[in-house]
């Protein structure tokens, strides 16, 4: 159950970076938590794309799904999909970005604005569209698979500089965390490693359910290494709700500025104090 905590010292950080392990393998994805504070009403995003959820240029290598039509992209030829939105509650949502999305059961996935007790809780300062996870059986895990497969085999199609491109950057807005909320990534069907609401809170010093707490409405970001080839989002959650926005992606293939050098030795320092391993 979700719960709101209107005195509680909110925790400061900025970027914590730690190793998310990956199945047998010497390489990590490099996890950081943090991002901007969104424009649209939206609470946080990525830093990679405009603070309104928007992009530059599809050639620029990122994409962003925010369940809001006005911030759909326009040069991607989609059609809006409706079916997951909240009768009465869904104005100007819709999924609207290059990915797939099945779910264990139909009625998993759901896509609203607001809040409702022991429904769903927007994340902190999101006011705009946003998507949540409702189990099938409260107690057992229930599912969201978003997967980018037949995005990253077409795009090259739209954008032929990004032909070949694989994913290897996921950023999403991580709403009110819950210790029965999990983020699982995989490549095709091999589990590359996941994030647990547990593993976060205890990084972040969180509260479980926390609707106003920077420590538990986290903006993720996690970059993989080329070997990892990271294709397919899953959500799961056994409890009422896991809620999450903003979600963006960037490909592999994008032309990536030469990282300032000060700024490389300043991650490194910090990842000394702050590393550890999720579980996988």
């Amino acid at each position: 159950m979700k719960i709101l905590k209107h005195n509680k010292k909110l925790a400061v950080f900025t970027a914590t970076v730690i190793a998310l392990a990956v199945s047998q393998s010497v390489s990590a994805a490099v996890v950081s938590f943090g991002g901007q504070v969104a424009t649209d009403g939206s609470g946080k995003t990525s830093k990679k794309i405009n603070a309104d959820n928007t992009i530059n240029a599809l050639s620029d290598g990122f994409f962003v799904e925010t369940f809001d039509k006005a911030t759909a992209i326009d040069s991607l030829p989609l059609t809006p999909d409706e079916s997951y939105n909240v009768a009465g509650a869904s104005r100007g949502c819709a999924i609207n970005s290059p990915l797939d999305v099945t779910a264990s059961d139909s009625s998993v996935l759901n896509v609203r604005t607001g809040s409702v007790r022991n429904v769903a809780a927007a994340p902190a300062g999101d006011n705009t569209c946003y998507a949540y996870t409702t189990p099938s059986t409260v107690g057992v895990d229930s599912f969201v698979d978003i997967d980018y497969t037949n995005f990253l085999n077409s795009i090259g199609a739209t954008v032929p500089s990004l032909a070949g491109s694989s994913v290897n950057y996921l950023g999403f807005y991580w709403g009110s965390v819950d210790t029965y909320n999990s983020f699982e990534f995989y490549s095709n069907d091999v589990l590359v490693g996941r994030i647990t609401g547990d593993e976060l809170l205890a990084e972040l010093n969180g509260t479980a359910g926390d609707q106003v707490a920077d420590s538990s409405n986290v903006y993720v970001n996690i970059s993989f290494d080329a070997s990892e080839a990271f294709n397919r989002l899953r959500v799961v959650s056994s409890g009422i709700a896991g809620e999450f926005d903003n979600i963006v992606v960037g490909l592999d293939k994008r032309d990536v500025p030469a990282p300032n050098s000060l700024a490389i030795l300043g991650l490194g320092l910090l990842g000394l104090g702050m590393s550890k391993r999720f579980k996988k």
